[in-house]
């Protein structure tokens, strides 16, 4: 057995397994897509009313697993893990892919404006203060264009969170299997996850660590980070993943 940590707050050194560990979770990126292509629809993002391709911008796009299933937008991604982003160039051919962190986005370098730009997965949540988040936010509010749309799936609400409650998934693969655990940790509202992985395959067994604190924030003070930005804040109670995380959308404010 090897033994491997690593400490820095990412997908660090498991993102080899990350579409391995989220789909034993059963993450439908698929019915996830269908449901934000319905909400784009509604906004009148969509190639029919805009009589071209819209523009997407997925910030923390991770390994392109919403990129690869909107094709037919214009889309740039922006991640901070460079391994993360070889693997969604693997799968989106084609595909602008940035090195970036989302509280520093550079509209002009990406390309901006965009018709739409997007945060899921609840990567906001490693904004770890009211700071950090308002920067993310006013930074991806700037690549938007004049009619355009900003949405970001949260993580979980203050009165959800889980104290030293264990969490275990396992991934079974005839060739390869990967268990990740972990023990939850607040801090205020900070979470502590340090996720530890077993993985074998015909070499053996391997361990890994990987540490990530999240920032723990209240759909209001998303929302008033939203209105900072100079945005109109609506909060959609059902999201697009159905883990009841919601989500947040803002509008540029016309007079």
């Amino acid at each position: 057995m090897s033994e491997r940590s690593d400490l820095f707050n990412t997908f660090s050194v498991s993102q080899a397994w990350y579409d391995l560990v989220y789909a034993a979770q059963g993450k439908d990126y698929a019915e996830e897509v269908r449901r934000l292509r319905d909400l784009l629809r509604r906004d009148g993002i969509d190639a029919a009313t805009l009589g071209r391709p819209p523009r997407i911008l997925d910030v923390a796009c991770g390994t392109g697993q919403h990129l690869a299933r909107l094709s037919d937008f214009e889309s740039v991604g922006v991640d901070v893990d460079p391994a993360m982003l070889d693997i969604a160039a693997d799968r989106c051919p084609g595909t602008v892919l940035v090195e970036g962190d989302m509280r520093t986005l550079d509209p002009g370098g990406l390309g901006a404006p965009f018709d739409v730009v997007t945060c899921l997965f609840s990567a906001i949540a490693y904004m770890v203060d009211l700071d950090s988040l308002a920067e993310a936010i006013a930074s991806m509010a700037r690549c938007l264009s004049r009619d355009g749309v900003l949405v970001v799936e949260p993580f979980i609400t203050p009165e959800m969170v889980s104290d030293g409650r264990p969490h275990a998934v396992f991934a079974d693969h005839v060739d390869l299997k990967v268990v990740r655990m972990d023990v939850p940790r607040v801090h205020g509202r900070r979470l502590e996850l340090e996720f530890h992985y077993l993985a074998a395959d015909a070499d053996g067994v391997e361990h890994r660590r990987e540490r990530h604190e999240l920032g723990i924030f209240s759909v209001d003070e998303i929302g008033e980070a939203f209105i900072a930005a100079g945005l109109r804040w609506t909060f959609d109670p059902d999201g697009i993943s159905g883990h009841g995380r919601g989500l947040h959308l803002g509008r540029r404010r016309t007079c």
